[in-house]
């Protein structure tokens, strides 16, 4: 058995799809990468922070604070 990793834009799934099925192929498994937004969901989410930071919504990186967040790693 051999497998194949293609990284390709969601529309052209099922085009895919079709070509291997043409070509014999009997297994076929799809994963989408859920770590990737769009850039609608990527604008959203700075816009989200820069409302939360008007708003006082935030953590200041004090030394204190730093120490006390990688107190594990440092």
């Amino acid at each position: 058995m051999t497998t194949f990793s293609f990284e390709i834009e969601p529309s052209e799934v099922s085009k895919l799809k079709a070509v291997l099925k043409a070509l014999g192929v009997k297994k076929i498994k799809i994963q989408e990468d859920k770590t990737e937004m769009s850039k609608e969901e990527f604008y959203a989410k700075i816009d989200k922070s820069l409302k939360e930071s008007e708003e006082g919504k935030i953590h200041k990186l004090t030394p204190e604070f730093k120490k006390e967040l990688f107190k594990s790693v440092l």
